[in-house]
């Protein structure tokens, strides 16, 4: 063995690689294999908001709700279900709520490799940005941290074009008003933001009733963007749109 394969001996001996999530030993970079990410998705999903769809149904078609009132976005792109006794939740809720910022990291990677293999050239990502006062609570913005790592693995640039005008409470929260309500007129395009002519990939963490996201991709295209899609780690199981 050479000087070099003995001090990477040294240093894995040293630091023994571990699950990102739950620190268990692992023999190779990145999860163990109880939080292993889902490494494609099962079944068909609406090819416009990854709501899962029949079995009987081809991949790619309009759920009901789509056909019936479509969202302001062209397509979404997740990694999975966010559903009860998933692995992916267990990611999303230490990213969210458990003050584990440096989950983003792989998580964004791994969105990069799922979502944005085919992006061309030019197109963008945008993080849908928390409220200052929520980002002041957590300590950081898991959407800006995602789109941060997604950039850098697909070599894209990252856009942040949209501000909160004000503060909501968390959708489908007690006493909030409904999800599509709740948004309305809360996101501005920056005014430094040149999205015109762009496409772009919008940002987050979960996609639930896809108000937040279908009001943030109203304002970019009232900005100017020819197409913008939702790039997301989860799709809340269950839910078609609005």
């Amino acid at each position: 063995m050479d000087g070099g394969g003995l001090i990477e001996g040294f240093l894995r001996a040293l630091f023994p690689e571990r699950c990102p999530l739950c620190a268990a030993g692992v023999e190779q970079p990145g999860p163990c294999a109880r939080h292993s990410l889902p490494a494609e998705d099962v079944g068909p999903r609406c090819g416009r908001c990854a709501a899962r769809l029949a079995e009987c149904l081809a991949d790619g078609q309009h759920c009901d709700r789509c056909r019936r009132g479509p969202p302001a976005f062209s397509a979404t792109r997740v990694l999975g279900d966010y559903e009860r006794g998933s692995v992916l939740r267990d990611w999303v809720l230490a990213l969210k709520h458990g003050g584990r910022a440096d989950l983003a990291g792989p998580l964004g990677r791994a969105l990069a490799r799922r979502g944005l293999a085919d992006a061309p050239p030019g197109v963008a990502l945008v993080p849908v940005p928390l409220h200052p006062w929520r980002r002041l609570e957590r300590g950081y913005d898991q959407a800006a941290l995602l789109a941060r790592s997604a950039s850098r693995e697909a070599e894209l640039p990252l856009l942040p074009a949209l501000r909160r005008r004000r503060w909501t409470p968390v959708q489908g929260a007690p006493g909030a008003a409904s999800r599509r309500a709740n948004v309305d007129g809360v996101f501005a395009a920056h005014p430094r933001a040149r999205v015109a002519g762009r496409a772009l990939w919008l940002v987050d963490d979960v996609l639930t009733s896809g108000a937040t996201a279908s009001e943030c991709a109203r304002v970019l295209r009232r900005a100017g963007a020819a197409w913008v899609g939702v790039l997301a780690l989860a799709r809340a199981a269950g839910r078609g749109m609005p």
